[in-house]
């Protein structure tokens, strides 16, 4: 294959107060009824502002509260409100759990990409059009054409590749700016992959989740979102610690949410993020769960021990990640008595996922056991993540 794709969302909106011009963007792309799903906090924070911009046009919308998994029964109860109640779109608000299951509950259909052979599921969603509202930052969720599954314990369960990306992404920075601050950190650490996996998926000729190889395209959008955590993190950081929608904050939303949505779903995905889903097989072992944030930055320095890159470069990354307050060692991460076994678990986990295949020493076939790659090795350098980040505390 040397064909290369790039897909994006139809329209993205970002900056402070746009939750008012909402009905605006709705009636450009012919909206006239959608079904708003969220948590009780983020339709507490968007609900009034949605109502009035969607009254002022004389459009109607109703209000669907989310359970807070992204699970098959959350997705077809979207479903069904979506479809009984009438609606020509569904409108997500919150964080990267709600904005998945809103796109699943949207699309007319879907590939499970998380079984081998990959199959179709028709009719999984409504097939009406899915805008996304993040009211975190805490995740590149919402401009993909991708959802990720879990079980009702919370369990990574399976991928699903919609046929187009979402309508609209909508993103007002002034309620960003009022949220809990390690919500943008955490989004700093997703978006802290981008660039590495990219980079590997592009040197590795690895096909991405846009159904072809990396482009330059791809990869400079990915450069330029770790780019943006280097300049401006820090001083984002300090913004929304106090309240403020700065310039440094509009820098590093767009890089969490643009930037990295683009560059992961056009440049791929690799053993940070392998990783970072195979430590929900050890969940119970964790004081408080880690978000997907801080699991993908600890998950992307276990990539780079991988990579066996310099000691100055690791020490760029993990300087950065004590600046802004992401996890470098296991007691960071909340696991301070995680025990070998468990860690062999995350590993054997990990290399039976397609995701690690653009890795250079990962295979492109399964063996008899499944593996795609060494999980020894992946063992060897989780260990080895911790001990650098002890040392360098």
């Amino acid at each position: 294959m040397s064909t290369k794709t790039l897909i994006f969302p139809q329209r993205y909106v970002q900056g402070p107060n746009t939750l008012a011009q909402i009905g605006d963007h709705l009636e450009i792309l012919g909206i006239k009824n959608p079904l708003v799903v969220g948590g009780p906090t983020a339709l507490g924070v968007c609900r009034e502002s949605i109502q009035q911009s969607i009254d002022s046009k004389g459009m109607t919308c109703a209000f669907h509260t989310f359970g807070g998994e992204t699970s098959w029964k959350e997705i077809n109860e979207i479903k069904e409100a979506c479809q009984t109640g009438g609606h020509d779109a569904i409108m997500s608000c919150g964080g990267g759990k709600v904005l998945d299951a809103g796109r699943a509950a949207a699309a007319s259909n879907a590939i499970n990409a998380g079984v081998v052979p990959p199959e179709v599921i028709e009719g999984v969603g409504a097939g009406v059009p899915c805008i996304q509202i993040p009211t975190i930052a805490a995740t590149d969720a919402p401009t993909a054409k991708v959802s990720v599954v879990y079980n009702e314990k919370g369990e990574f369960e399976t991928f699903l590749i919609f046929p187009t990306n979402p309508a609209m992404v909508f993103v007002d920075t002034e309620v960003i700016a009022k949220a809990p601050v390690n919500q943008l950190v955490h989004g700093m650490g997703d978006a802290l992959a981008t660039y590495f996996e990219a980079d590997i998926s592009y040197r590795t000729a690895t096909p991405t989740l846009a159904g072809g190889l990396c482009s330059r395209t791809a990869l400079m959008v990915a450069q330029l979102a770790f780019d943006t955590l280097m300049q401006y993190g820090v001083q984002a950081k300090t913004e929304v610690e106090n309240n403020i929608a700065g310039p440094a904050l509009e820098a590093v939303i767009e890089a969490n949410i643009l930037l990295s949505g683009l560059g992961y779903e056009n440049g791929g995905l690799s053993a940070a993020h392998a990783i970072a889903l195979s430590y929900t097989r050890i969940y119970h072992l964790f004081e408080k769960h880690p978000s997907h944030g801080q699991f993908v930055a600890f998950s992307t320095l276990t990539q780079l021990m991988m990579e066996e890159r310099s000691k100055v470069f690791l020490d760029k990354i993990y300087g950065f990640c004590k600046a802004v307050g992401l996890p470098i060692t296991f007691e960071q991460l909340g696991a301070s008595d995680v025990t070998d076994d468990a860690l062999k678990m995350v590993a054997e986990d990990a290399s039976k996922s397609v995701l690690i295949i653009s890795m250079p020493k990962a295979s492109r076939t399964p063996d008899e056991e499944g593996r795609y790659y060494d999980p020894s090795e992946i063992f060897n350098c989780l260990k080895a993540v911790d001990a650098y980040g002890r040392e360098f505390k």
